[in-house]
């Protein structure tokens, strides 16, 4: 699974409420913009959540590397290209990352370099 929570890879139903596997104890990070939140776990896994909403991606799997570590906008546009791949034909509601939800990643992924 790369998007948790959300049905992957069907199409995506996103349900309200908080998946089990968020815990004040595995919790690493948390980034806020206006309503968004990003909530980072031990493991790699990260989820957005707005308005009640939980949307996860597990990050280890899109990770891209260069000599300087992280490279944050290879690794964001893999993340956007997946998901522009599972909304093909499949009524998915995300074609790509918001621009708020990519604020929050490019942040995050800072934290990681």
């Amino acid at each position: 699974m790369i998007f948790l929570n959300c049905n992957y890879p069907n199409k995506c139903l996103i349900p309200k409420g908080k998946p089990k596997g968020i815990t004040p104890k595995n919790t690493e990070i948390e980034l806020k913009i206006g309503k968004l939140k990003l909530i980072a776990l031990h493991g790699g896994y990260i989820y957005f959540v707005e308005n009640g909403y939980y949307f996860g991606i597990d990050l280890p799997k899109f990770i891209k590397r260069n000599p300087f570590g992280i490279d944050i906008f290879a690794t964001t546009g893999a993340i956007n290209l997946a998901l522009l791949n599972w909304g093909d034909g499949r009524g998915n509601m995300y074609s790509r990352l918001s621009n708020e939800e990519e604020n929050l990643l490019i942040k995050y992924l800072m934290t990681l370099r």
